[in-house]
C-alpha cells in the first residue's frame, strides 16, 4: 500500500530511530525505500545492517546530489499505491500508516491528505504542537502564504507524481515547497486532524533564514507563479503581498550580513511587488555602506 522515501545523509546518530519507527508501524503493508546520498559518518553501514533481514527495505547508495535527487531515486525504485516521506532523523508514530489509511479508506476522493508533527527535543523530551490547518481543506491559496506542510506528515497517491512532476533536482532548499505548489495545482488538501510523528530537534536542523534562503523562497513562488500556472488560481494583490515581503526579507537579511550589494538588489525585486519606507532605508544604507560591505560568496538565486 504505501511506498515510504527516505534520503539519507549523515545522520550516522539518527537513521536507526528512523528505521525502527517504520518497522514498529501498526499496518504492516509498506517499502522503506532508503537513497544513501554520499553519507561519510558511518551511516551507510549502519543502513546496510539496518535491512538485512527485512526484505521490505531496499537501500540505494549513489554520490551526494542532495535531497530533492535522493528523493526522486527513491521515486523510481518505489511501487506503493501511496508515497510518504520520512527524514533519517525523523521518527513515525507507531500508527502514522494506519492514520493514512484509514483516511484514504473513509474518503476515497481523497488524493492528498497531511497531518501535522510534535518536536522531539534534544533531552528526549517531546514539545506538542496542534498543527496548522487542521480543520478545513486546503490548496494553492494557504500554501503560498506559508509552508506549512512537511515531509513526515504528507501522504499522496503517486498518480499525483505523475500529473505535476518529480522533485526539482536544481534545488538544495525549498524543493519540498516547489513541488507541493506544482501539486496543489491539481487537487485540494485534506488534513487528517492527528499527528503523524516527531520532528527531531539538534544542531544539524536549526537553520536560521538567510538573504540567500529568503530570495531562493522568493524565487520559487515567483516562477511557481509567472511560469508554472500559479497566477490563474491566485489572487494579484495576495501575489504582491508575499512576493514583496520576501524578497524584503531577503533584503533585511542581507543587510544584517553585511552583504550590502545583495540587499540593493533584493529591496529593488521587493519594489516591484510592494514599496514601503522601511525597504527604502535599507536601499539608501545600503548604498552608503557599499564600500564597506562583503559578499557572502553565491551568487544570488534566480529561477
Amino acid at each position: 500500500m504505501f511506498s515510504i522515501i527516505m534520503p539519507l545523509y549523515n545522520h550516522a546518530e539518527y537513521v536507526a530511530d528512523a528505521v525502527r519507527s517504520v518497522q514498529a508501524q501498526s499496518c504492516e503493508d509498506w517499502e522503506l525505500v532508503v537513497v544513501d546520498d554520499g553519507s561519510t559518518d558511518g551511516s551507510t553501514e549502519i543502513i546496510d545492517d539496518l535491512a538485512v533481514g527485512d526484505k521490505r527495505i531496499t537501500v540505494t547508495h549513489q554520490p551526494n546530489a542532495g535531497p530533492a535527487a535522493a528523493r526522486n531515486a527513491g521515486l523510481k525504485r518505489s511501487r506503493g499505491r501511496y508515497l510518504a516521506y520520512i527524514d533519517s532523523d525523523d521518527v513515525y508514530l507507531p500508527d502514522a500508516l494506519a492514520r493514512f489509511a484509514a483516511h484514504f479508506a473513509a474518503h476515497p476522493q481523497a488524493k492528498f491528505i497531511y497531518g501535522y508533527r510534535h518536536r522531539l527535543n534534544g533531552d528526549g523530551s517531546v514539545t506538542k504542537l496542534s498543527g496548522e490547518h487542521q480543520d478545513r481543506p486546503t490548496g494553492t491559496a494557504e500554501l503560498f502564504k506559508r509552508m506549512y506542510l512537511s515531509h513526515l506528515c504528507v501522504c499522496y497517491r503517486r498518480e499525483l507524481i505523475d500529473r505535476a512532476g518529480h522533485y526539482d533536482e536544481g534545488l538544495r532548499m525549498c524543493e519540498d515547497y516547489e513541488l507541493y505548489l506544482r501539486i496543489s495545482l491539481h487537487c485540494p488538501f485534506e488534513p487528517i486532524g492527528q499527528p503523524t510523528g516527531l520532528r527531531r530537534r539538534h544542531g544539524k536542523n536549526l537553520s536560521r533564514q538567510t538573504g540567500y534562503s529568503r530570495m531562493l523562497e522568493a524565487e520559487v513562488l515567483r516562477r511557481f507563479v509567472e511560469q508554472q500556472g500559479g497566477a490563474a488560481v491566485l489572487e494579484r494583490a495576495q501575489i504582491h503581498w508575499r512576493l514583496g515581503r520576501l524578497y524584503y526579507a531577503a533584503g533585511r537579511q542581507y543587510f544584517k550580513a553585511g552583504c550590502f550589494r545583495q540587499a540593493i538588489a533584493a529591496i529593488r525585486l521587493a519594489g516591484n511587488y510592494r514599496r514601503t519606507v522601511k525597504a527604502a532605508a535599507i536601499r539608501l544604507l545600503s548604498l552608503c555602506l557599499l564600500p564597506l560591505g562583503r559578499d557572502d560568496g553565491r551568487e544570488m538565486p534566480r529561477l
